[in-house]
């Protein structure tokens, strides 16, 4: 294998990577250079946190064999050959993190790895150039936002884009990228994604194309059902609202954040990107119990310049009917977010001193 690890300019062959110490580099240096060890002196089982963005994380084990059917059906599906540039800029303690590292270990990749942060351009030179990375959309929001950042993306050939759902303002701002960016569908449990959709250019798309190899169904309740070697060929079953046609199917919401609000059914994924396009800034709806109509929400707005309570309500009320208009409306200075980068709501229940129902 002659694939390597570039850190702060410094390249350093997998095979040869020393473990990082404790007290002398960035955790994400020292939680890759562990991974990496373990991976090149043959460990078979790996620990792994699930997001915990909906409730608390749990530790799940995966093994060598089901991260490198990822690995190789990812990179089958995508085109990326051996010794290729990648940048790895989002956390390496998460599954998607991981399977960055397993990916260039497997396919023999030059890969730089720098800090994860929400704004990844500062530790980037504006004429590097990548042939595949993996962001996470705040990274992407925050890049699109000056000319060295977007410079940066467009000299990234690939783009994966996972951990949260991309809202309708983002996806509007990717249009304007001559790179090929592609929402991801997966979690912890299927070892990173398993379904694709891309996001600009002529092949644009609604819907998720699920990979090679991957099985999928639906229950009684319209929810997903994924099968393949990344599971350990048993079948995961998870709590996503889809329209399935084929081997591509549309993402509606969760079950377990859909309300019925005085006998009206509200998917609030749905609901919550519109808003977020709405009124052109972030968006986080929260369940909330009602004496009357049983169900309703509370939306929590991301301020922006001049905005107010009273603006945002009218812009609101002009535009959804009465029976999908939010309870209450909070403006917030940003939003709290877990270690993946995920909407922290149960922290926001917690900020807004709203019980969870």
């Amino acid at each position: 294998m002659s694939g390597s690890l570039i850190w702060n300019g410094t390249k350093s062959y997998f095979s040869k990577l020393i473990l990082a110490q404790e007290s002398s580099h960035d955790q994400a240096y020292i939680s890759a250079t562990k991974f990496i060890n373990e991976w090149h002196t043959g460990k078979q089982t790996f620990a792994q946190e699930t997001s915990g963005s909906t409730g608390k994380p749990k530790t799940i084990y995966i093994s060598r064999a089901q991260m490198i059917a990822s690995a190789k059906r990812t990179a089958k599906t995508l085109n990326l050959e051996k010794d290729i540039s990648a940048l790895l800029c989002i956390n390496p303690e998460f599954i998607g993190g991981k399977m960055m590292l397993v990916r260039a270990m497997e396919f023999d990749w030059n890969l730089t790895l720098v800090p994860p942060s929400s704004n990844p351009e500062e530790y980037l030179e504006a004429d590097q150039k990548f042939s595949f990375a993996a962001l996470v959309p705040l990274q992407l929001e925050r890049m699109l936002k000056t000319d060295k950042g977007r410079k940066q993306l467009n000299n990234i050939e690939s783009i994966i884009v996972g951990g949260a759902p991309i809202s309708a303002q983002l996806e509007k701002e990717i249009q304007s990228l001559s790179t090929k960016v592609f929402s991801t569908y997966g979690m912890t449990e299927t070892v990173s994604h398993i379904a694709l959709k891309p996001i600009n250019g002529a092949n644009k798309s609604d819907h998720y194309t699920v990979l090679d190899g991957v099985s999928v169904e639906t229950d009684y309740r319209d929810c997903l059902r994924i099968k393949a070697d990344v599971t350990l060929n048993e079948w995961i079953q998870t709590n996503d609202v889809v329209e399935l046609k084929g081997r591509q199917f549309k993402w509606l919401g969760r079950a377990d954040f859909v309300i019925n609000s005085g006998g009206i059914k509200i998917h609030l994924d749905q609901l919550e990107n519109q808003l977020s396009q709405l009124l052109a800034t972030e968006v986080v709806l929260l369940k909330k119990t009602h004496p009357q109509l049983g169900e309703t929400y509370v939306a929590a707005i991301v301020k922006k310049h001049g905005s107010t309570i009273e603006t945002l309500k009218s812009v609101i009320e002009s535009s959804l009917t009465k029976y999908y208009k939010p309870n209450e409306l909070f403006l917030i200075d940003a939003l709290t977010r877990t270690a993946s980068e995920k909407t922290d709501r149960i922290a926001l229940y917690e900020k807004l001193k709203i019980e969870k129902p």
